[in-house]
C-alpha cells in the first residue's frame, strides 16, 4: 500500500560540510558485471544528488577482470578496465569440482576486496575514510546478487567478523539466487526441486529467508526480470499489487513492516536491465521513477539518518536508536 506523507526525496535538506559528510554513514556500492566502481558511480548519479545529503556512497572494483558488460560500450569505451564479481559459471567445461572451487576462490577475493575497504576506513585512508559506519549495501545486476549474498552472510550468522553490520539492502535489475561469500562451495547444479532456464522453481526455505530491509528495483523488458523476481522470494515481506483508488505507486507498493520500520520495497519499471534516466530510457518515467527509488531507500534506511519512518510524515525516531 501507499502513503500521502510527503517523500523523503523532496523534503529541503541542509547541504553538508566535507567534516559533516565524514561522519554520514556509507553505503556500499557494487557494480555490474563487465563494468567498475567508477562506471557505476556515474551511472548512479542521478540517485548519489538525491543521496548525499544522508549517506556517504563507497564503490568497489570487483576483483575479476571482464569484457565490458551489456549497455557498456560505446558509452563508456575509455573508461575501462571493466571487472566482474565472479567467474563465468560453466560447469560443463570444466567439470563440477573445478567449478565449484573457482565460485570459493571468487567469494574469497571478494570477501578480501571489500574487507580492504573497511580497513581502510577505519585506517583514515582510501574512500572510505569517514567516521559514520558502512549501514548499507547496494548493488547492480551481478552486484545485486552479490549484495543478497552479503544479506544472507548476515542473516545466517555466517559472516565474517569483520564484515559491516548492514542494516538495508537495495537490489537493483538484480539476478538470482544470492552469492553467499561464506557457502560459496555450494553449487547451484545442488539446489534440489524442479528448474527451469532461470534457475530452481522451489522458494527459500523459512531459514534462508532474509529479514533485513530491502529496495528491490526491476525492470518489465528487462531479459532477467524472472531472475530478479526470484532473488525477492529471498526476503520477508509480500509482494503486493497496488490497489485501485490508492496513490499511485509505479508496479509493486510495500511488503510487511518489521518493527518500526519497512520490510521490503518493490518497484518495477518500464525498462530494461538499466536504471531509469539511463541513455535512451524513455518509458521508465526518468526523473519522477528516479525519486520513488530514492524515495524507497531512505523509507527502509530510516533509522539511519533519523527521518522517521514509512507512513508516520518523517517525524518519529525509531525505538533504539
Amino acid at each position: 500500500m501507499s502513503t500521502t506523507s510527503t517523500p523523503y526525496s523532496t523534503r529541503p535538506s541542509t547541504p553538508t560540510t566535507a567534516a559533516a559528510a565524514a561522519s554520514l554513514p556509507a553505503i556500499l556500492c557494487l557494480h555490474g558485471g563487465g563494468t567498475s566502481g567508477l562506471i557505476f558511480k556515474i551511472q548512479l548519479r542521478n540517485l548519489l544528488q538525491h543521496l548525499r545529503p544522508y549517506f556517504r556512497l563507497i564503490f568497489l572494483d570487483a576483483p575479476y577482470p571482464s569484457p565490458a558488460g551489456p549497455n557498456v560500450l560505446p558509452a563508456f569505451a575509455d573508461v575501462g578496465p571493466y571487472y566482474r564479481w565472479m567467474p563465468a559459471e560453466d560447469f560443463s567445461s570444466r567439470g563440477l569440482e573445478a567449478g565449484v572451487r573457482e565460485q570459493e576462490d571468487a567469494a574469497r577475493r571478494t570477501r578480501e576486496s571489500i574487507l580492504e575497504v573497511v580497513r581502510e576506513g577505519r585506517r583514515g585512508k582510501g574512500e572510505a575514510e569517514g567516521r559514520g559506519e558502512i549501514v548499507g549495501v547496494l548493488g547492480f545486476s551481478q552486484g545485486a546478487r552479490m549484495s543478497a549474498g552479503l544479506l544472507a552472510d548476515q542473516e545466517e550468522g555466517r559472516a565474517d567478523g569483520e564484515m559491516p553490520r548492514f542494516g538495508f539492502g537495495v537490489l537493483l535489475c538484480g539476478s538470482y539466487p544470492p552469492y553467499s561469500l561464506s557457502n560459496a562451495g555450494k553449487s547451484p547444479l545442488d539446489w534440489a526441486g524442479k528448474r527451469d532456464e532461470h534457475g530452481t522453481l522451489l522458494p527459500p526455505r523459512p531459514e534462508e529467508v532474509i529479514h533485513i530491509p530491502s529496495v528491490h528495483v526491476r525492470g518489465l523488458l528487462d531479459p532477467h526480470l524472472e531472475k530478479g523476481r526470484r532473488l525477492g522470494r529471498y526476503f520477508a515481506g509480500e509482494e503486493e499489487e497496488e490497489e485501485e483508488g490508492e496513490e499511485e505507486w509505479s508496479g509493486y507498493g510495500y511488503g510487511d513492516r518489521k518493527g518500526d520500520g519497512v520490510t521490503k520495497v518493490v518497484l518495477e519499471f518500464e525498462m530494461g536491465h538499466h536504471l531509469p534516466q539511463a541513455a535512451g530510457d524513455v518509458s521508465s518515467g526518468g526523473k519522477a521513477a528516479t525519486k520513488e527509488i530514492v524515495d524507497a531507500i531512505l523509507r527502509v534506511s530510516a533509522p539511519y539518518h533519523g527521518k522517521g519512518t514509512f507512513g508516520d510524515g518523517g517525524t518519529s525516531q525509531p525505538n533504539g536508536i
